[in-house]
Order: structure tokens, then sequence, then C-alpha cells
């Protein structure tokens, strides 16, 4: 039985309403290759065509590349545009659409190899066109049967095309935000951007600072100028980045927020951004498995000839204030307070060693041991503060 394309059979009722069909179903996803999926599985049906191509223009090379098909069985092939090249790169460059009953017939094409080698009969191509600029086609083709569209299948597909357009669009323009905002993540803690993006407002780029209890912890990694001058630049840099992969990852699966790095120094805090209760307990967790992995990698280093390092860590309770400091051309999410500068000075005591100050002791659950360390002048305290070490066993078997 004889096949009549629904666009044909339709009338502008029906047609209105399988558009709208149509967005509704691009709008409820951003993710590319749904949209591309669903526009692709929409066309095939409403257009009856035996196989369809979504050709997209990558947007940094120009290249035509195929994002989408359907109806090509050979998974060898999947991805590979078995259309006409004459027909998409027409479409693509002038941005007009292409209808023919028969290209095998047609003086625009049927002298043409892709034409001639795929013996291609029905074809319909129409641009992706948003905010004036082409940015792919949608192409069908029955190989098979000749004149199977007319102009009015290729109004229809246009129509397609236009919605799809808006929809492709959308979902690149939010892979992009996402790409940036994990890139942004790269150079800000996680919970620093969620932070300043859900609290922040076009009127100002200010946030007002809060104040937190919070631990910090700092870590010093000791006679680093002595290794510095050891290494070539790029022995460093590459020795200061696995050091610092293993020290971020413990961080964060303790939930602190990395407020700087500074040298060979990082700066942690638990509970500012977010709130934490147990912010002691988890900084104290957090160093008890940074001298853990500290402990692996003076393994690797000694198994490679290099000398064994040893890390200072530092950390004191107390009030913060959380928020942004600097001017309208230069930000920074920042702590200020007292247990900042003192967790950097315990970090620096050597021998290395991870201390902590009572206040931070008092605030630990009481199962937590620790040892007396010698007293300090603690930064805003004018008599010696108690001082308590955690112990530690490095290159333990």
């Amino acid at each position: 039985m004889l096949l009549v394309p629904l666009a044909r059979e339709a009338d502008l009722g029906i047609r209105d309403h399988l558009l709208y069909e149509l967005a509704r179903d691009l709008s409820s996803s951003l993710e590319l290759d749904v949209v591309l999926r669903k526009t692709m599985d929409r066309t095939i049906t409403l257009m009856r065509a035996s196989r369809g191509f979504i050709v997209l223009v990558e947007p940094e090379t120009g290249a035509l590349l195929v994002r989408m098909s359907s109806g090509e069985s050979d998974p060898l092939k999947v991805g590979e545009f078995l259309g006409s090249r004459t027909v998409i790169e027409h479409v693509v460059q002038s941005g007009d659409a292409v209808v023919t009953t028969d290209a095998s017939l047609d003086d625009r094409f049927k002298g043409h190899q892709s034409v001639i080698i795929q013996n291609l009969r029905s074809i319909i191509a129409v641009p992706l066109v948003t905010k004036g600029k082409v940015i792919g086609a949608v192409y069908v083709d029955n190989p098979f049967r000749a004149a199977i569209f007319e102009e009015a299948d290729k109004e229809f597909l246009q129509a397609i095309s236009d919605l799809a357009a808006i929809a492709i669009d959308n979902a690149r323009q939010y892979e992009l935000s996402e790409f940036m905002r994990h890139l942004f993540e790269l150079h800000v803690n996680k919970q620093v951007t969620d932070y300043v993006l859900a609290r922040s407002v076009r009127s100002s780029m200010f946030l007002p600072g809060e104040r937190r209890e919070v631990t910090i912890l700092n870590s010093d990694i000791a006679g680093f100028s002595r290794l510095s001058q050891t290494l070539d630049a790029r022995e460093l840099v590459i020795f200061l980045n696995e050091y610092f992969r293993r020290m971020i990852d413990v961080v964060l699966e303790h939930g602190g927020n990395i407020d700087k790095f500074q040298g060979d120094g990082m700066l942690v805090c638990f509970g500012a951004p977010n709130p934490m209760h147990d912010h002691a307990e988890q900084a104290l967790k957090a160093a008890q498995a940074m001298i853990h992995e500290i402990d692996n990698l003076n393994r690797e280093l000694i198994g490679a000839g290099r000398v064994a390092i040893s890390v200072g860590i530092g950390l004191d309770t107390g009030d913060v204030i959380a928020g942004h400091v600097g001017s309208q051309k230069r930000l920074e999410f920042t702590l200020i307070g007292v247990a900042v500068n003192n967790a950097a000075y315990l970090s620096k005591v050597r021998p290395a060693k991870v201390l902590m100050s009572e206040a931070t002791r008092d605030r630990l659950p009481g199962h937590v041991v620790v040892n007396n360390a010698a007293p300090m002048l603690l930064k805003g305290a004018h008599t010696p503060q108690a001082i308590y070490e955690l112990e530690t066993t490095v290159l333990s078997d």
C-alpha cells in the first residue's frame, strides 16, 4: 500500500498540534543528546522517511558532524553521513531548504558521486537556524522510492527544524554554562561557588559578611624552600600537583572548603560557607587522613630515591567572618579571624606535627585521644595557651 506523507494529508490544525507536542517534548530537557534524539525520532515519524540525520556545525572548527541519525541498521555506520553531501553542504552554506522528488534525475544533484553511488531518490534537507545563524541541518531521505516528498513537506520539516534549533541552542548554552561552572569550581571550591551563586543579586556583587564558628586547618611542608632548590621548575610543579591532589581529595571527602593555596601551604575551613556542627571532628579526621596520604607519598618518594617530606598541620577553632573582600574589579571570598592566623602559626612549628588549640580539643568527642604539647602564645592571647598534639605514625608497616 502506498504510504502518503503525513504532512501531505494532515490539515493545518493537525500540524499545529503535532508541532505543539514536539515543542513540549523538546522543552523537557537541556541535554543535547536527548534533544537531538527526540528531534530525530519525531522527524522520522512525522515525515515517514526511511532514515534521517541531524548534522551540526562544530562551533570551534566549522566542520559538519553527524550528531544524530536514524534508520541505519549497520552499527558500524552510525555517525556517518550516508546521504547527499552536496545537498547538506548547500543547505548549511546557503541557509535554503532543499526538496527533490528524485535526486538521480534532478539537474542540481544527479551528477554527484553520493547520489550516483547510493542511487538517492526522495530528499528533504532544511537548515537549523537560530539567532540568524545556521548551526546545522536536518536531512531525511528515502533511497528507494521517488516522489515521496513535496514542497508542503519541506515547509513542515522547516517548522520542525525551527523548534529544534531553539532547543539545540538552549542545550548548547546549558552545556557551556555547566562547563564554565566546572571550570570555576577548579579555581574556587564548590561550596563557595554554590554559596556565591545562591546569594548573589544583580544589584550588588558584594556578599555581606557572616560570622561563623569554624575549625581552620592549615598545612605547611617543612623545609620546602630547600626542596624547591633541588628540583627544576617542571619537577617542582609535578610534585606539588601530586601532593595537592592527594590532600584535596582528603579535604573534600571530609567536607572542608579550601580557602586558598599559599605556595606549598593550604588553608582549609570546616564550617563555612556551609555550616557544620561537627567541624572540629571533621577537621581532625581530615588531618589524620592527610598524614596517612603523606605516608603513602613518602614511600613512593623513597622508592624513587628521593627524600621524604614532613608536613606540619595546625588546627584552631573559633569565630571567623566569611564574605567578599575586594572591589568591583577583583573579589575574593575569604575568612577573617584569629583562628586563621593561629592554624597557620601551629602548622609552621618544627619539627612538623599535627597541633591543635585548646578550643579545637574542647569541641572534639570525648573518645578522641590527644597528647599535651608545650604551651604557646597564640594570637590575641596574653599568656601561653594549652596546645595538643595528635599522635601520628609515619612510614608504618
